[in-house]
């Protein structure tokens, strides 16, 4: 959160106004057991959309992943997208339930972060990854993880139903408690015209049109 002008402002999520509905892709058709990442190619991903995000002045990573939560109290456990604590902003389209959320977390104790390298094969195989501070000179992706929700605040959560502004430079998980259905979710990283992740408060001004709490 950031204080403007007296008013506090969250820093983790926005819904947003689209003009049209994303197209479900076709590899988002299986439900697997377990929580997975995936590399979504580009021939799923919807242009349209991503000429509308676009318009907006910023790029569209050529890194798009799915996200899967399974039901029954399924989870995503706790981490962040980029090698430190940042702002860094993707937006996400999901399918599944109407009551699974996204949790962002502050670390009760920072020496409790782990580096996480984790592993980039299914990006790296198909495309040349154009995000210039999301991996290094080795092509090697770094995050921070959280082991348990014990040694973390919960600071913030939301039902995700609708596509959404998302802050993945902070701690975060997901929670799926619906008993059947699971959840996917396309993300699509936002980049500045340099090609480093576009920061949150940055993405909230761009978007402001747009985007509603």
């Amino acid at each position: 959160m950031y204080s403007q002008s007296g008013k506090t402002i969250i820093m983790y999520h926005r819904y947003l106004n689209i003009p049209t509905q994303h197209k479900l892709p076709q590899c988002f058709s299986v439900q697997p057991n377990n929580a997975q990442v995936i590399f979504v190619e580009k021939d799923q991903t919807d242009q349209e959309i991503i000429k509308w995000i676009e318009s907006f002045g910023v790029i569209v990573s050529n890194v798009t992943e799915g996200i899967y939560t399974p039901p029954k109290g399924g989870k995503v456990h706790i981490h962040n997208d980029t090698k430190q604590i940042s702002n860094a902003t993707k937006i996400n389209f999901t399918w599944g339930p109407l009551n699974s959320t996204t949790r962002w977390w502050n670390v009760k104790d920072e020496s409790l972060l782990k580096i996480d390298i984790t592993d980039s094969s299914h990006i790296t195989e198909m495309v040349d990854p154009d995000i210039v501070d999301h991996f290094d000179s080795n092509g090697v992706h770094k995050e921070l993880i959280c082991d348990s929700e014990d040694q973390c605040e919960l600071v913030c959560e939301k039902v995700i139903n609708r596509p959404s502004l998302i802050n993945v430079g902070q701690l975060h998980s997901t929670y799926n408690p619906d008993p059947v259905q699971g959840r996917w979710s396309l993300c699509y990283f936002l980049l500045n015209k340099d090609y480093t992740h576009l920061q949150f408060d940055e993405a909230l001004n761009i978007f402001k049109e747009v985007t509603y709490e």
